[in-house]
């Protein structure tokens, strides 16, 4: 009867200690599950949708291998094409302007290091408003790049000297 009953709590410890495993298995596995569909579902839709972009034909925010997110077009774009506002007439920098990223770099991009758009020099002269223009023909879900150099000096820049290493 001992020798049964030493049995029996072997088999029960053994099972308890599978279970522990197996709940630990599965706990890592939504874990891991939980940050790939944060990261690649939910955080996208949330910026976007602050950014007034969530249904939007023409861009959308994405993870930029540059930095953080970036700014995407969704569609081909040609020379010279005003792409958005950037710098509203009140001197503020616009949602969808805040999110396009400086050029891209030497270490981390496999593109051009030169950027694909620029900031207008001077306000339209109609609305005082700011305006991101393509400098060449940019393939559609391309990111948008820019030289912060030419950044107005009303609005902060990440530091007055930087400039795109080329």
């Amino acid at each position: 009867m001992k020798r049964k009953y030493y049995c029996s709590i072997y088999i029960i410890r053994h099972l308890c200690q599978m279970s522990i495993l197996s709940t630990l298995f599965l706990l890592v596995v939504v874990i891991v599950l939980s940050v790939i569909i944060t990261q690649t579902i939910i955080i996208p839709v949330v910026v976007n949708y602050e950014h007034g972009l969530f249904h939007s034909p023409d861009f959308t925010i994405s993870k930029s291998s540059i930095q953080g997110v970036g700014l995407y077009t969704k569609r081909k774009r040609s020379k010279g094409e005003k792409l958005f506002v950037s710098i509203n007439s009140n001197k503020k920098v616009t949602p969808i302007g805040s999110k396009i990223n400086h050029c891209p770099s030497k270490r981390t991009s496999t593109q051009s290091v030169i950027p694909n758009t620029y900031l207008s020099t001077e306000p339209d002269p109609a609305t005082g408003e700011w305006w991101i223009i393509a400098i060449r023909d940019i393939a559609a879900d391309e990111e948008l790049t820019v030289d912060y150099t030419h950044t107005p000096d009303f609005i902060k820049k990440p530091d007055p000297k930087w400039r795109c290493e080329l």
